[in-house]
């Protein structure tokens, strides 16, 4: 698939005045998934969810801890950490990605290696990094090209300390970086495109030019030239045009089409240390909790459900899946970077999600309002169990 670009007027840019634009049409945004792995892969997260709903999930017996790291296991499939041991069970760039270093830190390093080794293996057969790789052979973005596949990528392989994979693969990653350039940068923006669409782990919502989409930029720009790889992005000032667009005061507003806070833009620039400030770090983590995100547990990504931003097949299928529940990885990212500047708020949250994972024996995925385990419509979808972001939890003991 490739990013969806939808008409916009040219913006208008003045300096040190912040950019408004009208919302995305969710209508107009990402491409029907008409692929047979993705409807396979579609009809399998259904039968998995319908087989959920009737007699519920794996349970793991213990404390928290000891149910995170059995999940950990449950995840590895001998030959790459999947995203999760549910119906998520494929390699997932992104999710092997966020949960690297704590993966490493818990002592997994070989396999983590390993799981990169097997993914790179496939991409370079498929010609290009995807977000996942279904069925052990089929290299798929889900739903459309994505903006963390690349960045995310090379931050694990960082982080991970496999730089020898950086040189055996780099002329398949010098081809992505280009074409990453290519798809989502706007030059004369400064910025991700305004007029695209592109698949993050917020993946059934619109926003144009979002801050998860501009930390990635920044990301990749500041990879490629600590791993010796071509950078396109030389010359351009993403974080400062994300300070300049993007914060109001005490928080990153969503994207340049909402002004409101989002949980993912508050969390990500100071999880990848795009954005050091710990005094914009302070303010931006108080607004979330001053405003609820954290409740019944991190993170929501909005304080209420944003019907007219949700694409069409998961507001059909999944309404409010990423409106205002709460996510897990989310939620561990953000107890991460709210453990470097107030470790005694982190514990208290860390102490009440445990009491989540106790009660469900199981690492979920996603938790309602009322906190209780996300449901589709129809019994079409019902939340993931035993998810890789395990690892990022247990990291915070």
């Amino acid at each position: 698939m490739t990013a969806q670009h939808s008409q916009l007027p040219e913006p208008a840019l003045v300096p040190g005045r912040r950019l408004h634009l009208p919302p995305a049409d969710p209508n107009q945004s990402a491409p029907l998934p008409f692929d047979l792995v993705l409807i396979g892969a579609g009809v399998n997260v259904a039968v998995r969810s319908f087989w959920r709903r009737l007699f519920g999930w794996k349970r793991y017996g213990g404390q928290a801890p000891d149910i995170c790291a059995a999940v950990i296991e449950d995840c590895w499939t001998g030959d790459f950490f999947a995203g999760s041991a549910g119906h998520f069970k494929q390699f997932w760039t992104r999710d092997l990605a966020m949960c690297t270093p704590a993966l490493c830190r818990l002592g997994h390093r070989e396999r983590v290696i390993r799981s990169w080794a097997w993914g790179l293996d496939r991409f370079e057969r498929a010609g290009r990094i995807t977000t996942t790789i279904f069925n052990r052979r089929f290299a798929r973005d889900v739903y459309a090209y994505a903006v963390d596949s690349l960045p995310t990528l090379l931050w694990g392989l960082q982080r991970a300390g496999a730089e020898h994979l950086v040189d055996q693969h780099r002329p398949l990653l010098s081809r992505e970086i280009q074409r990453f350039y290519d798809l989502v940068f706007d030059p004369q923006l400064g910025m991700a495109r305004a007029d695209g669409y592109f698949s993050g782990p917020r993946d059934c919502m619109t926003g144009r030019s979002t801050v998860f989409a501009n930390t990635m930029i920044a990301l990749c720009g500041r990879l490629t030239d600590e791993l010796g790889l071509p950078n396109p992005f030389r010359g351009h000032d993403v974080v400062s045009a994300m300070w300049q667009h993007h914060w109001m005061g005490d928080h990153f507003r969503d994207s340049l089409c909402r002004d409101i806070p989002s949980g993912d833009a508050n969390v990500w620039p100071f999880f990848f240390d795009v954005v050091s400030d710990k005094q914009m770090q302070r303010r931006a983590l108080a607004t979330l909790d001053e405003r609820g995100y954290a409740r019944p547990l991190p993170l929501r990504y909005f304080p209420t459900r944003l019907p007219d931003a949700e694409l069409p097949v998961p507001r059909a299928a999944t309404p409010n899946y990423q409106g205002d529940p709460s996510w897990t990885q989310l939620g561990a990212a953000y107890l991460k970077v709210l453990g470097q500047i107030d470790r005694p708020l982190m514990e208290w949250h860390r102490t009440n999600v445990a009491k989540f994972i106790e009660r469900d024996q199981s690492y979920l995925e996603v938790y309602t309002t009322e906190g209780k385990p996300y449901q589709g419509r129809a019994l079409l979808y019902s939340c993931d169990e035993g998810m890789l972001w395990a690892s990022m939890f247990l990291d915070l003991f």
